[in-house]
């Protein structure tokens, strides 16, 4: 009976992890928290200059370097699309939503084949 409830319970978790994100979740004003890549913070960035914007219209973001970009989005099961339009010859970009709750937005992304993972915190919600 106990093997029964452990295999359920799993079978639970891993049902859940495969569910599509809420994309009304991700409205709103993010700001960067922690950079982490293989595992480490990444010390020589500062998080905090990190922005990205979602409206129902399109999205804005800010990095490091005075590096800026917006344009069109769109979440599909766990995968965040963007296409910038601000900068010429962009093409799509897809980064993997690992969490994003109503408070708290994890993105993984693949630099050079080393996974980094960037945590956010939402500053302000959509309106």
């Amino acid at each position: 009976m106990y093997r029964i409830f452990k295999i359920s319970f799993a079978l639970l978790l891993l049902l859940g992890a495969c569910s599509p994100v809420d994309k009304s979740l991700i409205e709103g004003t993010w700001k960067g928290v922690a950079v982490v890549e293989e595992g480490s913070p990444l010390n020589d960035v500062d998080p905090g200059v990190i922005e990205l914007s979602f409206r129902e219209k399109g999205y804005a973001y800010s990095s490091t370097l005075n590096y800026k970009e917006a344009g069109t989005y769109y979440i599909d099961s766990k995968y965040l699309y963007t296409t910038d339009t601000l900068n010429q010859a962009s093409t799509e970009k897809a980064v993997e939503i690992v969490k994003l709750t109503t408070d708290s937005l994890v993105l993984k992304m693949n630099d050079s084949g080393r996974e980094r993972l960037l945590m956010m915190e939402k500053v302000q919600h959509g309106e």
